[in-house]
């Protein structure tokens, strides 16, 4: 889907499995910050290309189906990002501001969520180089998290470019061993958060130097 802002002229392009299908969204333009509402059933119906015609996708009227608005805080903007912005998405309301201060650091773009199930549905619709996730978030366990398991069970091409850092109270931090056994790449005990930077920045670095491996040697396979 192509949308052009209707303040600042830029041309937007949603790739189309991101587009929530059938619903309205809310679009913050990267440029000029601008909120607007894109909804899809203002979009006038496209003529059947004739004979020998090939019919065209992709691009939309946008002047017919954005509209600027007021949005209610409760509504929330379908972020754009450029193609090299880190993404983090923070699932850990007891240590957020910690979270923010060392992601933000990092140069991360940072979002949130409401609940479990409202983070699945995020990470079905975008990339997250980096998910900062409580053991405790939306006051379940992990044995009954439903994004517990939804992490557990993501696509391996998918997962193998999010970074999962998970949070508790009875991890040993920086162990190898028992972040593999939880499915993740971090595990960080509560009581050391206030070491959060300095963990996050050698995690993350051996994160990006083992598969930095992993791609030179499938690549010289062939397989990538």
């Amino acid at each position: 889907m192509q949308i052009t802002c209707s303040s600042c002229s830029r041309e937007i392009n949603i790739p189309d499995d991101k587009v929530p299908q059938g619903q309205a969204f809310n679009l913050t333009c990267p440029g000029c910050k601008t909120k607007m509402r894109v909804d899809q059933h203002l979009q006038p119906p496209q003529p059947a290309p004739g004979f020998g015609e090939e019919e065209e996708g992709g691009a939309v009227d946008a002047a017919s189906m954005v509209m600027d608005e007021e949005f209610d805080d409760n509504d929330e903007a379908f972020e754009i990002y450029d193609e090299h912005d880190k993404i983090a998405l923070i699932l850990d309301k007891k240590n957020h501001d910690l979270w923010t201060t060392a992601l933000t650091e990092l140069e991360y773009k940072l979002q949130s969520a409401k609940s479990p199930e409202h983070a699945v549905h995020k990470l079905k619709f975008n990339q997250y180089h980096v998910v900062a996730f409580h053991e405790n978030f939306g006051d379940t366990t992990l044995e009954s998290s439903p994004l517990y398991e939804y992490i557990k069970d993501m696509p391996m091409d998918t997962r193998r470019k999010t970074f999962v850092a998970l949070i508790g109270g009875n991890f040993k931090t920086l162990d190898h061993m028992e972040a593999l056994a939880h499915s993740v790449n971090l595990v960080i005990n509560q009581n050391e958060m206030d070491q959060l930077e300095t963990i996050l920045k050698k995690a993350t670095a051996e994160n990006d130097n083992f598969y930095k491996v992993y791609r030179e040697t499938m690549t010289a396979l062939g397989k990538l």
